[in-house]
């Protein structure tokens, strides 16, 4: 198996990426993904829906419609059997018909458990167009029982919406008031999953042999596995009565309790996105060794058991200093129930503290 869950996004809207791009493996990838992803369109040409997220929107029996927000929940719980996506918690798939438009031929790309035919794809690698990291795409193949072909493509829809369609292959139609933009839609592994779902790794199958893929990084070129451990000090406690775990004295301070891109609409998904580590004996101390060896200037927990490191995060996913504020960092880590390691895509968030400077947490009123 192909251990996907150490591929970044690092998607930054209308970035221009200099460095040399990403070196796509050889190995083919198979029809499957049977771990959990989210959808992610990208056209960086197209900032309107670049590096947007594909969402349900609730169609009535039991069909989900797909768009790009504002509208719709967004889901984490995409798999892909025999080159069809599916949606576990719902038990639906990714079909194509209905609400064919004779003005530029397209049709909609939703979702439901009928037996509509299915739309077809094979995850293929790519380099990211913003960060040059490598990724994994779903390239659309065919719309089950038409001609091989065609693309998925996004129509604006009502709210600043945009929903998902299926534009058939040599089709030179085009709708000037509401053009069907092409997308390419990418795997973006999520550990979270929501509140009812928890994951330990992300796979994708492999034709041959297995090998691991990591992104280049700035400061770290380690393998990272779902069962790493930290050879760190061991736990400290609880800051009194708040929910976050006081890391001070090992040269990390308290910042808060950051939101996830669920939480918020602007920028990327990841508040920080320079490198993972998951495992089921996640503590704090795990995540600041983690973070620290690697010249990482952030480190947060998330999810029980998700560390993420960074150098940077967008001003909009400051965390708040009210008492109220920290509610959203609950979970306890995986390695010591004593401590709390985030929330549900809220991450428990510490910044570096300067060597010799002052290393002190945020104070919360």
């Amino acid at each position: 198996m192909l251990n996907l869950k150490t591929i970044s996004a690092g998607l930054v809207a209308g970035a221009a990426f200099a460095s040399a791009q990403c070196t796509i493996p050889t190995t083919p990838l198979s029809d499957d993904i049977p771990s959990h992803f989210r959808i992610q369109v990208q056209n960086a040409s197209r900032p309107e829906v670049h590096n947007k997220y594909m969402n349900l929107f609730e169609a009535g029996g039991g069909d989900q419609h797909l768009f790009i927000g504002p509208v719709g929940e967004p889901t984490y719980d995409f798999t892909l059997v025999d080159g069809v996506v599916f949606n576990v918690r719902k038990n639906i798939r990714l079909v194509i018909g209905g609400e064919w438009s004779e003005i530029d031929h397209t049709t909609k790309l939703f979702s439901t458990a009928r037996p509509d035919p299915d739309a077809i794809f094979q995850p293929t690698y790519a380099c990211n167009p913003d960060t040059g990291l490598l990724q994994v795409e779903l390239r659309f193949v065919q719309w089950e029982g038409e001609p091989l072909g065609g693309h998925i493509c996004v129509r604006h829809s009502f709210d600043g919406s945009h929903e998902f369609r299926y534009d058939p292959p040599g089709n030179t139609l085009i709708d000037v008031n509401r053009e069907c933009i092409k997308v390419t839609l990418v795997v973006l592994p999520t550990l979270d999953g929501g509140p009812s779902t928890t994951f330990s790794t992300v796979t994708v199958s492999s034709t041959s042999s297995s090998s691991s893929v990591v992104p280049p990084s700035s400061s770290s070129t380690s393998t990272l596995t779902s069962t790493s451990t930290s050879t760190a000090p061991p736990s400290t406690s609880t800051s009194g009565v708040l929910p976050y775990t006081d890391m001070t004295s090992l040269g990390w301070r308290y910042i808060g309790c950051a939101p996830e891109e669920r939480w918020t609409t602007d920028g990327p998904f990841r508040t920080l996105s320079g490198a993972l580590l998951g495992s089921d004996t996640m503590t704090n101390e795990a995540c600041m060794a983690f973070c620290g060896a690697n010249g990482w200037a952030y480190a947060g927990t998330e999810w029980r058991r998700e560390c993420w490191c960074g150098n940077s995060y967008a001003p909009t996913r400051q965390p708040l200093t009210t008492l109220v504020s920290l509610a959203k960092c609950d979970y306890r880590c995986s390695g010591d129930s004593g401590q709390f390691c985030g929330g549900d895509a809220w991450l428990s968030l510490y910044a570096k503290c300067p060597t010799g400077g002052p290393c002190e947490n945020a104070v919360f009123t």
